[in-house]
Parts: C-alpha cells; structure tokens; sequence
C-alpha cells in the first residue's frame, strides 16, 4: 500500500472521527489532584501517578518477568522518546543518536539480541539489522511498553535478551471518544534554533460496535553534536613508514613507538524530521466475535553536514617531510612534531531517508470456553542513503602535545610559519561516496492461535496451541561515485597537477572559514572547508552525477531471505484462589534461509586516489542456502506469598538470529587500513538458557518494592576468524603495490555466562499530610556479571561490548493540584564500546550520567501546559583507548521543549 493511499484513508478516518467528536463533546467542570470527570460521573486518574499505577497493575498482573511504562493519558507518554522512557527500567541501557534515545539493550546483551514489537507483532528495521531505532516511532500515541524479560512458548522467538512490545489501544478497547492535540517547540542549545513538534490523535466510539482512531505527529529538530575524535594509537615501525621515519630522533629506523592516529574535530550539523501516522478500526459485532485492522507509517530523515577537520599524523609524506621533535613515555609518543604531515578537511553531506509501514489485519473468536484468534501482517522498510565528501588535503608543519595528561584534549600547534587558513596550500583530489543507495527490509507473516478453558480439580487451565509463519527479506544495493580531480579541474576551468598528490587541483576556489571553537581548541575549531554551495555553484549536482554516474558495487550488494515456521503447545494455570498462576510450553521454529550475492575476485583490487576507497572490480554470482531448528522450553510461575508479597521464578531457552549484514556472502575491502571483512552465510543463531527469579511487595495502590537475579548461559556467540592475506592492489594514478590485509571472517563457536541482580523501588509519600502527599521517589539498580568472549581466533578472551556491569535510575517527582513536576537522573559506569577498534587499543566509554526534568500545568480538564529538559546538566560522552589515551569527546547540547496539550 502506498504512502499515498494510506494519507487518503486516514483523511476520510479523521473527517468522520472529527465531526461526530465535535458534535458528541460537553465540557463538565474540572476536577481537583489531576482527576478527571467524565460525562458518566467516573474518575480518571491522569499524569504521573496514573503512569506509575498502570505500569505497576501491568507488572503486577503479569505471569512472567515483566517491567512496563505507561502513558500519563493518552497522547502523553512520560518522554517524548521511547528509549528513553525504557531507560529508566532494570536492565535496559540505551544507545543515542545525536543526544537522542535510540536503540535499546537488556541485560548485557547488544541492541540485536532484543526484539521489538508493535502490539506483539514483528516489524521490518530500516537498514535491515535485528534492533530496531525508536528514532522511527513517535511516543505520542503509545499507551504502554512492556519490557518482557522471561518468555513463554506463544511469544514469537529472536529476543534472546528480551522483548519491548509497544503497545497502541485500539479504538473500542480505548473505551471512550478522545481528541487529544499537541503543539511544542523544541529548543537546542548547540545550533540556538527553536523547531516545531505538533501531534493530533483522535478516538472514535462510533457505536456500541464499531470504532475508528487516527493519530498524525510532526516533529523537527536542528541538532548539532560536536567534538573531538582521535581514532586511537597507531602502531608505528619507523622502518615501516612511507618514508621511513625516525620517530625519537636517535638517528636510525630500528624502533617503534605508539602515536595519536589523528588529532580531529567533528561537528555533525544538521536535523531530523519526522512524521508517523497511525490509524485503525475495530469492529465487535457480537460479544463473541472482534476483528481489527490497524498500521502506522512513519517517514524519517536524518540530515546533517559531517563537518571533519584532520590532522593525520599517520600519513607524513612529501618535499622536506620528517620528524621535528618528539617526546617518548612507555611506548607512546605523548608528543610529535612533524614537517608533511597529511592537513585535511572534509564536509560530507549525510542524508538518511527512513519509511517504514507495518500493518495488521486480525480477528478473535470466542464461544463458550474456546477462542480463536488469527493475525497477518505485513512490514515494509525503506532506508535511502547518501554520504560523500571532498578528499582535500595540505601538508602542515604541526605537531601536538599530551602535556603529560593522556586523558585530555591534546594541543595541536600549527608551526613553522605553515598557515592553516591559506587555502592556496590546498590540493583537491577527489570528491565520492555514496549516494541515495537503496536497502530494503520486508517482512510479512500469519499466525494462528486456539486457547481452550478447562476446569481441572480446583485449577482453571488454558490449553493452548499455534503456530505461524514469517518471511523476510533485507535487501542492500550500492551506489557510489568518484569524480575525479582531473574532471573537476576540467569542469572549473582550471590547472590539473599530475605531480602533486598522485595528481590533483587547486581547491581554492571552493573553500570557506568555518569555525566550531566553541567545542575543542581554535587550532581545531577554526580552519578551511569544502563549502557546499560555492561547490555547486561552479559544478552544479546533476553535473557532477553525469561527470562521474554513480555505479553499482557488487562486492557490497546481497539479499538474505528468511523463512520461518514455528510451533506451540503451552499450558496457563491459576490455583489457590488465584494466587498461584504459571505457564508451561514448548515453542519449536525452523529457519530456513537463502543468502545471495557476489563472491569478491580480490585479484582486481583498485585503490583510488588518496588512498581512502577501495574498489573490487570483479565478482562472481552466488546464493547459499542454510537451514536450522531449535527447541525452545519455557515455564513461568508466580506465587502471591500475602496479598501483597508475590514470588516468580522463570527457565526458558531463548534464541536470535545473527545479525542480517553478517548473513550476506560479500566482503569488503579497506586498503586505508589495511583490513578485509567478510560475512558467512552459515552462521547458526545464538541461544541461551536462561533462569530468573523475582521478588515483589506491592503496597499503597502503586507502591512498589522488587528484586530479582538472573542468569543466562549464552552459546554459538560469534568470533572473527583474522588471517593475514598478500594482495596486489592497482593505484588509480598508475602502478601497482603489494600489500598485507588482515581477513577477519565471523563465524559461531563462543560461549559466555551472564549474571546479575536488579532492584527496584516505586514510593508513593500518601501517607504525608497534604499538600506534601503529593511527592513521591523511584528508582533501581542493575548489576551486570559479564562473562568474557572469545572474538577473534586465536586470541583471549574479552569483555563483552556494549554493557556497563553497573546503572541506576532515581527519580523524584510532585503532583497535586493540576501541577507535575518530575526529575529523573539515570547513570551508567564505564563499559566497552568496541575491545579492539581500529588500532587494537580498544574504544572504552566513561561513565555517563544524566539528568532530566519535566513539569506540567492542568490549566483545567481540557488544556495541560508542559515543559522538559533534556541533559539538564550539560553531560558530555567520552571514549579512550585501553590505556586511557582520549579517543573522543561528544557535545550534545541540552534540548528545552516545552507547549500545551489539549484534549476533549
């Protein structure tokens, strides 16, 4: 279904939903505490407490292992990011985009061991990968998420870590005609810029039988994330080098010393806009018959300019290059001054198009003591890609300095008369990347479920069965383009240089001074960039595309195809008044799956001039076919000790699927840094067995007291197998080298145990006089035993990625009287980003803590004014190396949003 015929429903939806509101709405008078009457004389709670009540009757009520958070009311979802909503639960930390909530991860485990789901079923990911971006999904018409921590047998198979099902009411089940409208806007401090946010969600009783919902969002904001980056320490032999260098000035090239890669400022500059549309129907003509249909569409763009300044101390080449000074501790050079040394600037532009449908058409059957229920879906996601940039270089004289501290910003210090704002030193030697590259992810699947009541002694028992099915497909194509500096020397008018730079042309006339100091020091912040538009002006877009057309790489393309087929039988119980309830099943799937592409002929390598892209010129059709089984146990018991004490135990074997990229029968080839990835095809799925155990004292309608262990013993984790391969590689200014590339190849064979403990406290203060019963504390903690994992053969065991062992929420907040005010600081220690990286130093993130605040006014029932802070205090992320040498340090900014909500 097109996005055009969705608008075009939706519209008449929204006519229909719109005119019998308006004509059905009275306005009765508002009532005190945020409760609000309705026409029939009932009380609804609304804002803080009602999210933690709900949440709290969600959990309680739950069989399995179950943290949730729940809308405020509808239309009012706690954050206005769902990640970062699920953040404050035990054992989920996320990951942000440009200071936005992004992806979530349970337990230790990375962001494609959980699933999401959109109330229950499978969605396609934009970019094709097991985790799902919450950057696609507006929080403005989620009524709750449900963080499912212990699986049973009728819950779809790949959360190994667990699953976060967002749930959407539908229109009957809401229970009553709402119109609810948002208007914001969005202020962030790094770029000054104030951006709209507006929502419009509309539920429709239409009769005791029929009802219709329709929800539109709008949202933009201008982002800026900016810092510093340094890619690590590069391993430098002074014989090695081209030329050789003489790094600690004792006249010979017998020695090697560690150095900073490259000092560098990047600043993305930019915006995302978002749109996400929802509606659905539902239709209960009798009391034993419901059938719905529903979907939402969402359309996400993600722009910015990648505004890059280097200093590449690794790159020290031409006439009267070498090494200046030096200052050597335990292996490193804590400081290097350099005559040549590779001076460049970069402004890329970086356009990520994301749409994404997923629609489902269902029906429940009940007669008696037997319901039926069967659902088909269909999910589609579309993610078009552009990101290229100038390759433009000089050659300073320049060192920088650690002073001492490795942990710090190093100073960089232009010298010798070199002047880094004359853009007569500049060389442009080729401008590429790619550009609107195509990836497809589809999804669609049925399922059919049959639950049978029965009484068994003094138990009542649900028998259930199903099965489903699911096929999907992701789908990559690649489009890239060189232009290079000879066409664009011809296209400007100008002299092309075949001696300087392996060939190459003035790029004065389109550089510019920009100035970023405001994040790291001038010497970085301010310098000579590629600008867009004198660019353009002289090479216009569809010039520059007819001059170099963008090409299809072979090597990078593939489609994985996915079909699945599952099967279950389980068993739910409730005995002893109610107060012992469990369920026992058994879940087996199949996955059958074919992976096809092109078989890279490494004989053909090209690598184009400056020495960053690398092209495969010959490949070879291939599709390989994989297919595997598992079984998968699961028994959940939950028993009320009082009636306000309650114990749950859980064991289950759980299972993902590997990463889509990893499926794919292609590789990729980096001569800049000497490395070859390769996928494999035959990977089988990482499982886990997996017990939890909880304790929960619920008190004061949602107070809440809880702990709980876990264990998980994961299999089949993925290593790289590295191997070291000869190649000759063709230069695109003519000739040829050898060169040594590390092949690293994934493949299954590791295992790791993960542990921990969560506790978790939910206070209401109802029991002070008034006005201070209206305060109130939450919080948890999660500790995290990460077991190490073997990633490449042959090599120790490491970390685990991704995981900090130690986190907390706290919480405290105050509403009475129509007024809610709320602050929330999560924290998260240090943990490891990547145990290898670029230069085998690893990527470590330091601790990180955060603070939010948000506040609302219930002028009356209909109008609430509202105001958040996002990062109250400023935080910054920082990454080093293993050794503590500063990789990199980002700015987010803070983001104020504040407007009014109405509803009626």
């Amino acid at each position: 279904m097109s996005s055009r015929s969705i608008l075009a429903a939706a519209s008449s939806c929204l006519a229909l939903c719109l005119a019998d509101a308006a004509m059905a709405q009275t306005v009765p008078a508002a009532t005190p505490d945020n409760e609000v009457a309705t026409a029939g004389e009932d009380i609804v709670v609304t804002g803080i407490r009602r999210s933690l009540a709900d949440a709290t009757a969600l959990k309680r009520n739950n069989i399995g292992i179950v943290d949730a958070i729940s809308s405020e009311d509808i239309g009012r979802f706690p954050d206005q990011n769902l990640a970062e909503s699920l953040q404050r639960v035990t054992g989920v930390q996320i990951t942000r985009n440009k200071g936005e909530g992004s992806r979530v991860a349970l337990r230790g485990l990375g962001p494609n061991f959980t699933q999401t789901q959109y109330n229950g079923r499978q969605i396609a990911t934009p970019g094709g990968g097991r985790s799902f971006s919450f950057t696609s999904l507006s929080s403005d018409f989620v009524s709750a998420v449900e963080v499912i921590k212990s699986p049973s047998a009728e819950q779809v198979e790949g959360g190994l870590a667990g699953t976060v099902n967002v749930r959407v009411a539908r229109p009957l089940d809401a229970g009553r005609d709402v119109v609810a409208i948002t208007a914001e806007g969005i202020y962030e401090e790094n770029p000054n810029r104030v951006t709209p946010h507006a929502s419009l969600f509309v539920n429709k009783i239409i009769s005791d039988t029929f009802g219709a919902s329709f929800g539109f969002n709008y949202e933009k904001r201008r982002v800026l994330s900016a810092g510093y980056l340094g890619y690590g320490a590069e391993n430098g032999v002074e014989a090695r080098r081209n030329p050789p260098l003489d790094y600690n000035l004792d006249g010979d090239f017998a020695d090697q010393y560690r150095f900073i890669h490259t000092t560098n400022l990047v600043a993305q500059d930019g915006k995302f806009e978002r749109a996400t549309m929802i509606g659905g129907l539902q239709f209960k003509p009798s009391d034993t018959l419901n059938f719905y249909v529903d979907g939402f569409f969402s359309d996400f763009k993600d722009y910015s300019i990648y505004n890059e300044h280097q200093v590449r101390f690794t790159n020290i080449q031409g006439p009267g290059a070498g090494i200046a000074g030096s200052t050597v501790a335990d292996g490193y050079l804590t400081a290097l001054d350099a005559n040549g040394v590779d001076h460049r600037a970069d402004t890329r532009p970086i356009d990520t198009h994301d749409e994404l449908f997923s629609g489902a058409l269902g029906g429940i059957w009940t007669l008696d003591r037997l319901k039926v229920s069967t659902e088909f879906t269909f999910s589609k996601a579309r993610r078009t890609a552009t990101n290229y940039g100038f390759a433009i270089n000089s050659r300073a004289r320049v060192g920088y300095d650690t002073n001492g501290d490795l942990g710090r910003e190093p100073t960089v210090t232009f010298a010798r008369g070199y002047d880094p704002l004359d853009p007569s030193t500049y060389n442009l030697l080729a401008v590429g990347g790619t550009y609107r590259a195509p990836s497809i992810d589809r999804n669609y699947d049925g399922r059919l479920d049959v639950a049978r009541d029965v009484d068994w002694g003094g138990a009542s028992l649900v028998l259930k069965a199903g099965g489903m099915f699911a096929n999907r497909r992701s789908q990559f194509s690649s489009r890239t383009f060189n232009l290079t500096s000879q066409q664009v020397a011809t296209a400007l008018g100008q002299a092309y240089n075949p001696t300087i730079e392996g060939g190459s042309t003035s790029a004065a006339p389109i550089l510019a001074e920009v100035n970023y100091s405001k994040f790291v020091q001038e010497s970085l912040g301010r310098y000579l960039a590629p600008n867009l538009n004198a660019f353009f002006d002289r090479i216009p877009l569809d010039t520059m595309l007819s001059l170099a057309p963008p090409q299809t790489q072979l090597a990078n393309d593939f489609t994985v195809t996915e079909r699945s087929y599952a099967a279950y039988a389980q068993m739910d119980i409730r005995a002893l008044d109610d107060r012992f309830t469990g369920n026992v099943g058994l879940r087996y799937v199949r996955t059958d799956q074919t992976s096809a592409g092109y078989a890279a002929d490494l004989s053909s390598l090209l690598v184009r001039r400056g020495g960053i892209i690398t092209v495969v010129q010959r490949t070879t059709p291939v599709s390989i076919d994989n297919s595997y089984g598992e079984w998968l146990p699961s028994v959940n018991l939950s028993y009320d000790l009082t009636p306000q004490l309650k114990v749950r135990g859980a064991v289950a074997r759980t299972m993902t699927r590997p990463d889509i990229g990893l499926l794919s029968p292609t590789l990729s080839v980096d001569a800049n840094t000497s490395t070859m990835s390769a996928r494999n095809p035959n990977l089988r799925p990482y499982v886990s067995n997996q017990i939890d155990l909880s304790l929960e004292y619920y008190f004061s309608g949602s107070g809440l007291l809880s702990a709980a262990v876990f264990y998980k013993d994961v299999d089949n984790f993925i290593v790289n197998s590295a191997t070291s391969v000869t190649q000759t590689v063709q230069l695109e200014e003519g000739g040829s080298r050898q060169q040594v590339f590390l092949l690293r190849q994934p493949r299954n064979g590791s295992s790791s145990k993960i542990k921990g403990f969560e506790l978790g406290a939910q206070v209401p203060f109802t029991f002070l006089p008034g006005p201070f019963d209206g305060l109130g504390v939450l919080g948890n903690f999660t500790y995290l035993d990460l077991g190490d994992v073997v990633v490449t053969q042959g090599q120790p065991a490491i970390p685990i990625s991704g995981a900090s062992t130690r986190s907390y929420n706290i919480a405290g907040y105050y509403e009475k009287a129509g007024f809610g005010i709320r602050a929330s600081y999560n924290y998260r220690n240090g943990f490891v980003n990547d145990p290898i990286s670029t230069f085998g130093d690893g990527d470590y993130q330091r601790a990180y803590g955060q603070l939010d605040i948000s506040a609302s006014y219930d002028i009356n029932r209909m109008i609430t004014l509202n105001a958040d802070i996002t990062n109250a205090t400023n935080a910054k992320i920082y990454n080093d190396t293993g050794v503590g040498l500063l990789r990199g340090v980002v700015d987010n900014g803070r983001r104020v949003t504040a407007g009014v909500r109405v509803r009626f």
